[in-house]
Formats: C-alpha cells, sequence, structure tokens
C-alpha cells in the first residue's frame, strides 16, 4: 500500500522544527543527544529537517514536548508558516 504524502505539510513542519531549534539556539547533535539521554529514543532529526524522512506522529509529539510546545501551537505555527495549509471550520 502506497503512504500518503503531503509534500507541502511536510515542508512546512520541518521549518516550524529548525525555527524551535534555533530559537533554542541548539545543534541538532545537542537535541538528538538530549532526547536520547532523557528518553533512550534515538531520533534522525537531520532526516526529518531535510525532508529525506517522514516524522511519525510520537516523534513529533517528543519534539514537541522537548521543545515545550504544545501540539495545537505546534500546528498554528505551521500554519503561519503556510497559509494553505489553514482549515477553516464551518459552523
Amino acid at each position: 500500500m502506497k503512504q500518503l504524502i503531503n509534500n507541502q505539510l511536510l515542508s512546512a513542519i520541518r521549518k516550524v522544527l529548525q525555527d524551535l531549534r534555533a530559537e533554542a539556539k541548539l545543534t541538532q547533535d545537542a537535541v538528538i543527544t538530549d532526547i536520547f539521554d532523557s528518553k533512550n529514543v534515538t531520533i534522525n532529526l537531520a532526516r526529518i529537517e531535510t525532508g529525506t524522512g517522514n516524522i511519525s506522529p510520537s516523534t513529533l509529539f517528543l519534539l514537541c514536548e522537548y521543545y515545550k510546545i504544545s501540539i495545537s501551537n505546534f500546528f498554528k505555527r505551521v500554519e503561519e508558516v503556510d497559509k494553505k495549509l489553514k482549515i477553516y471550520d464551518k459552523k
């Protein structure tokens, strides 16, 4: 079965993750090491940030937890990066 990939969404997610890391003034290696030391989990942040790898919901949650941002605020930032991704409620 073929996996659905929304490149526009993934691009915006990558940008937000890169921005969060830059705001924290951290290298990819520092983030990877911190997460491994605290959670005993290995992630390939370089692949996620460069677009050569897809991100799972669990990894996204882990990174949001690490950067101390809620999932909802994370996706608000994603929508700010790419306004075309904003979904409006039809109430």
